[in-house]
């Protein structure tokens, strides 16, 4: 490409010019960009309200529906000796627990090894989980549970201990030094009677139940010890024994959710003493719930209020001022938290009624004096929050399901803010798309402009050339006239 020096010929300052026009002529496409930042910056703060409005969501529902206000909690007169957590389902009351007798595990162990890598015999083991009859000692597997055959391996005591935790038989295998050598510790994972352990052995020495060779890992209850009975039973399989409230009662573990409704029992110890379980309403974790509704409730309505503000003699307004999409957002919020709600009878008709109520400096609070009063009935409290109501009668809806609704509505594929962000983002690729068209008009008439001044650039130096020529010839001409003279 040849080199060319704008403006040679004529002297005039051809970039300068042809910079100056496009300058002009790019207004359009500055005024697209100032547009497109302007609506980046818009979706960026309708991102913001969305987080905002989802994080609130997430506080009204702590408390939107009835069961969130069955909070409850525990206390025990012995934690050591036994302990209860709560569901929605319990009921408030006292509860008088007595034990008698702990839920174990079956444990059994092996004779002493040298070490963990002494070979004690090759072949399979059968292990069963069930149950063993008083007296008879008659086993019988749990319902539903077959027997599980395990590969020993080598036959040592680690590679057995590996193969039997790497079988689901429902026992786990260790090994325990004793300090003069090895034995191997088998565990059923589950306490109660159910939960028995027998082993029998395929040993690959030909006597299935000796107490040499594999044989020696065999536990059945119905054989006599070194026939077949060869592990020592360092445990037996039992339930728990205890007393509620007067009741006998047994469980096959130590923790227990079907003794008592909605209570998860766990037992520690045996007593000499009842122990006292009290039910409550957890008030205090309700409360925090409220905390955190007005907590969010608050968050939101500034941010909605930051991106939607005003500002006196600002050059640059905040993105979303004036925008009414925006501005109802916080209309609804506002309107839904001054409504009212009818339910029964003697019902609280307001959230100031619970001391839940804008505050001087115009942010939501809760005014403790109040909310000790309401408190002492939840039934109503609950009401005025998670009520279902009517359909079709907002007011008989309790306040954190209005809001929650609000907050779905707000979110939904087809709500405001969804909507809202939908249209800018159609907007910024419309910009765009106008954007890429006009730098491309602009391109070509920066460079017809350039073609344009080339040539008179040429066409000026032309001239200037010719000019000079004529010049030259007429002084020549002159000078030959003197001469001749």
């Amino acid at each position: 490409m040849p080199i060319s020096a704008s403006g040679i010929g004529s002297g005039i300052d051809i970039n300068s010019i042809v910079t100056q026009l496009m300058a002009t002529e790019r207004r359009p496409l500055d005024r697209l960009k100032i547009d497109q930042s302007a609506l980046q910056s818009s979706i960026s703060a309708y991102g913001k309200i969305a987080s905002s409005v989802a994080a609130f969501q997430d506080a009204v529902r702590q408390i939107s529906t009835p069961e969130k206000w069955q909070i409850y909690q525990t206390s025990s007169s012995n934690e050591a000796a036994a302990t209860a957590t709560a569901s929605s389902a319990a009921t408030e009351g006292d509860y008088s627990l007595t034990v008698s007798q702990l839920a174990k595990g079956a444990r059994l162990a092996s004779a002493t090894a040298a070490s963990p890598s002494t070979i004690v015999g090759t072949g399979t083991l059968s292990i069963s989980i069930g149950s063993i009859a008083p007296g008879t000692n008659l086993f019988t597997i749990q319902p539903g549970k077959t027997a599980v055959n395990i590969n020993v391996g080598d036959g040592s005591l680690t590679s057995i201990r590996d193969a039997i935790n790497a079988a689901a038989a429902g026992v786990s295998a260790t090994i325990v030094n004793t300090g003069s050598g090895s034995k191997l510790v088998v565990t059923a994972k589950e306490t109660g009677v159910q939960n028995a352990i027998k082993i029998t052995a395929s040993d690959n020495d030909g006597n299935h139940t000796d107490a040499t060779g594999l044989s020696s890992l065999a536990f059945d209850p119905e054989l006599s010890v070194g026939a077949g009975k060869n592990l020592d039973p360092l445990q037996s399989a039992q339930d728990a024994l205890l007393n509620v409230n007067g009741i006998p009662v047994v469980s096959a573990s130590n923790t227990s959710s079907t003794i008592i409704d909605g209570l998860t029992l766990t037992l520690k110890a045996e007593t000499t003493a009842p122990v006292s379980i009290r039910v409550s309403k957890d008030t205090a974790a309700i409360k925090k719930s409220v905390d955190s509704l007005v907590s969010a409730y608050n968050t939101l309505q500034q941010v909605l209020k930051d991106q939607t503000k005003y500002v006196e003699g600002a050059k640059n307004q905040v993105p979303l001022q004036g925008d009414s999409a925006a501005v109802s957002v916080l209309q609804r919020l506002r309107s839904t938290i001054f409504g009212e709600f009818t339910g029964q009878s003697g019902d609280f008709n307001r959230l100031s009624d619970a001391g839940v109520a804008f505050q001087k400096n115009g942010v939501l609070g809760v005014d403790q004096s109040k909310w000790n009063a309401a408190s002492t009935d939840l039934s109503k409290l609950a009401r005025l929050f998670s009520a279902a109501g009517t359909p079709g009668v907002t007011s008989s809806t309790g306040f954190a399901k209005r809001l929650d609704t609000f907050a779905s509505e707000i979110l939904g594929t087809s709500g405001t803010i969804t909507s809202r962000t939908d249209g800018l983002g159609r907007s910024v690729k419309t910009n765009q798309k106008n954007q890429e068209s006009l730098e491309g008009r602009l391109a070509q008439r920066e460079a017809r402009l350039r073609a344009q001044y080339q040539a008179m650039d040429s066409k000026v130096a032309g001239l200037q050339a010719l000019g000079t020529s004529v010049t030259q010839q007429l002084s020549a001409l002159q000078q030959s006239l003197q001469n001749r003279n």
